[in-house]
């Protein structure tokens, strides 16, 4: 086995579980080693996150176990991406029907499945508003933009939906602090000035320095991230939110103040350290810390970590999830509205998996083949009954 396949097979039996700890901070090194490696992982984890979940729901049964053994018989990087691209289309055919559907029908359609209106809910899109330090706003959506900080950083907005700093030639002595403002139906990212890269969800905003001066690097969230932070083992990388204190230096994980009453802390890679009230709880990976605002009680507990950070590489998906907390995510991102004219169907718990540019209406139809629950829209309104 040369090196290049000793990588492959660590980096899928690492998304499987089966690395020891030991394995797992192998792979964790590797990955940090250079953006290269990164984006390489990247990849893997992508389509590991779409496999999973359709092999949880028995749609595509084999496919899994085939991945793996198919993955490791290629040879070349360009081979391989061609075997993920066809793969993960065909799982979007199954997602965007209805994976219901295929279960219930042996894999056929039915024949009173009606296509979907000509009138769509649009999906969300790279938008946001970047306060600067002298109380400028300035609008950031999909046109290039050059600016500078009064502290010598200079910013640049790609026009994807990016927003990168670069540190002055001098350093500043004193912090100037920039907010960015994510309405509902928006997602934006950030390069910080450190090389920390962080994903803002809809209806979320981050405090940041513009440049990071001092002995810690502290940020402010309202609302979701994805924070991918630098390693920078003299200064660690805190994100405050609604009082929680997630102290880290250099790993990846989710934070969420979304759910009223509470707070969430969900790791991915690496160690955190999660505080409140005084009280420090370190987490490892695969672990959600939650945080209940009215006691402070900290409640740690192992998770599947891809339904809490899918939305970051363009999926939504919902695993035994109230139909209530369903549609306020939906809401956040298509900018809509629900109104429960049937209590009751509140609770139901549901699973399904869209991506994020896509019609919600498919997943509405998607949740009529496996519930009670009827949708009806209207304008901006979805009628829940």
């Amino acid at each position: 086995m040369n090196a290049k396949e000793h990588i492959d097979d660590k980096l899928i039996r690492y998304l499987l579980g089966e690395c020891d700890a030991e394995e797992s901070r192998e792979v964790e090194r590797w990955v940090a080693e250079s953006a290269k490696n990164r984006r390489y992982f990247e990849d893997f984890r992508r389509f590991h996150l779409q496999v999973r979940e359709a092999v949880q729901w028995e749609a595509v049964r084999g496919t899994y176990p085939n991945f793996r053994r198919r993955l490791l018989q290629l040879r070349g990087r360009r081979k391989r991406l061609r075997v993920f691209a066809g793969m993960a289309a065909g799982l979007a055919l199954l997602v965007g029907i209805g994976l219901a559907v295929f279960l219930k029908d042996n894999g056929k359609v039915p024949a009173e499945a009606e296509l979907l209106a000509a009138e769509s809910i649009q999906p969300g899109g790279v938008r946001a508003t970047l306060h600067l330090s002298n109380g400028e706003q300035v609008d950031l959506g999909e046109e290039a933009r050059q600016l500078e900080e009064q502290d010598g950083t200079l910013l640049a907005a790609d026009g994807n939906g990016i927003l990168n700093y670069r540190s002055g030639e001098e350093a500043a002595a004193d912090a100037v602090y920039n907010r960015l403002e994510v309405p509902r139906g928006g997602e934006f990212r950030l390069k910080l000035a450190d090389g920390t890269s962080v994903w803002l969800n809809a209806e979320s905003e981050l405090r940041y320095p513009a440049a990071f001066v001092g002995g810690e690097r502290r940020v402010v969230l309202k609302g979701e991230a994805y924070f991918q932070v630098e390693t920078d083992s003299t200064k660690p990388f805190i994100v405050e939110a609604e009082g929680m204190e997630t102290r880290v230096y250099g790993t990846e994980f989710n934070v969420c103040t979304q759910q009223e009453g509470r707070v969430q802390a969900v790791l991915v890679s690496g160690r955190v350290g999660v505080g409140y009230g005084g009280e420090e709880t370190l987490l490892a990976p695969s672990q959600k810390a939650e945080v209940t605002l009215a006691d402070g009680s900290i409640n740690v507990q192992e998770v599947d970590v891809l339904p809490y950070v899918a939305w970051k590489d363009g999926i939504f998906m919902f695993h035994d999830e109230s139909l209530e907390a369903i549609m306020e995510k939906l809401g956040r991102w298509y900018n809509i509205d629900a109104f429960f004219a049937n209590e009751e169907v509140k609770g139901i718990r549901l699973s399904g998996m869209l991506e994020r540019h896509k019609d919600v209406r498919e997943l509405f139809r998607h949740f009529e083949k496996i519930s009670v629950a009827r949708f009806s829209v209207q304008g901006n309104t979805v009628v829940v009954q």
